[in-house]
């Protein structure tokens, strides 16, 4: 465990951290739709970073779906993940900072949820699914 300071420090490091795998997540959603949109599988996809410098426990569990089917692989859902983002959009705003990068991975999944992501069982690596259909192409 790691004291960070006053109270309400934790939470705003849980907000950051869900920060950087949600925003994981959008790149991979976004990065599947396309690769498969330019004739890549989603296998050799996989196939190709699993493993490399890009390969960490985030991946493994997000692509424990896109590659296994495996619906429960990373239980968080769209509906929390978009919460934590609104409320890191919160947070950038009461210092005053831009973050262009946390609005836009809050937006990915504001379009997921607006578009039927908002299912107690529609958790995290699901948004390859809604990014890849608004995309006109299925992840495979």
């Amino acid at each position: 465990m790691t004291h960070l300071g006053a109270p309400g420090t934790g939470h705003k490091m849980k907000l950051l951290n869900n920060f950087l795998s949600l925003g994981y997540a959008a790149l991979y959603a976004e990065a599947l739709a396309l690769s498969n949109k330019v004739g890549i599988s989603t296998q050799q996809f996989d196939k190709v970073i699993r493993g490399g410098r890009m390969d960490c426990g985030f991946y493994q569990t997000f692509m424990g779906y896109a590659v296994e089917g495996n619906r429960e692989a990373h239980k968080f859902t769209l509906t929390n993940a978009l919460k934590d983002m609104r409320y890191l959009e919160s947070m950038a705003d009461s210092v005053a900072l831009s973050n262009p990068m946390g609005n836009a991975v809050k937006n990915s999944f504001a379009l997921a949820h607006a578009t039927g992501g908002s299912g107690p069982e529609d958790y995290v690596p699901h948004l390859v699914d809604f990014v890849a259909r608004l995309n006109g192409t299925k992840v495979t």
